[in-house]
């Protein structure tokens, strides 16, 4: 199983990552891991050493990739058979970034501040019109060339249905 997960902050990609790599028995890449050095979400990875993990990474047999970052996902399309698209409703989003902010200080064992968390929200509430790999025309147009399987869930019923069939 060599599967990418792309979307928006919130849509749910590390909930269904961890849940296929637990279902599949298969590693799981958090693209936050790839990006960001460890401990947060202040410090960028030098980008030689970015493609050295990925490099190394997309190499293996099976892995279940996630993450927003479209140009780190790209990396991995060419070794891919499936990229899954979260394509959930921003208030959807928004009411999971609430609820992350609720629970925790930490994300995937990083710490989060409140400020970063806020900023996290505002940044996730443009991705119909955020520039860059990171947003809704970047994702949209790594789908449609994608020549893989290629799925495109657009509720948290499709979602369930995908797992459960996975």
């Amino acid at each position: 199983m060599r599967t990418v997960i792309i979307g928006n902050s919130g849509s749910g990609k590390t909930w269904l990552a961890k849940r296929l790599a637990e279902k599949k028995a298969t590693p799981m890449v958090h693209l936050d891991d790839i990006f960001w050095l460890p401990g947060g979400f202040n410090e960028m990875r030098d980008p030689a050493e970015v493609s050295r993990i990925i490099d190394t990474a997309s190499a293996t047999k099976n892995w279940i990739v996630e993450g927003v970052y479209g140009n780190l996902a790209q990396q991995f399309l060419p070794s891919a058979s499936t990229l899954i698209w979260l394509e959930l409703p921003w208030v959807v989003c928004q009411q999971r970034l609430a609820l992350r902010g609720l629970e925790s200080k930490a994300h995937m064992g990083r710490e989060q501040s409140e400020a970063g968390l806020r900023e996290l929200v505002q940044w996730a509430e443009n991705y119909s019109s955020r520039q860059g790999s990171s947003g809704h025309a970047a994702h949209l147009s790594l789908f449609e060339s994608f020549n893989g399987q290629r799925l495109r869930l657009c509720s948290e019923s499709q979602v369930l249905e995908y797992l459960n069939a996975a």
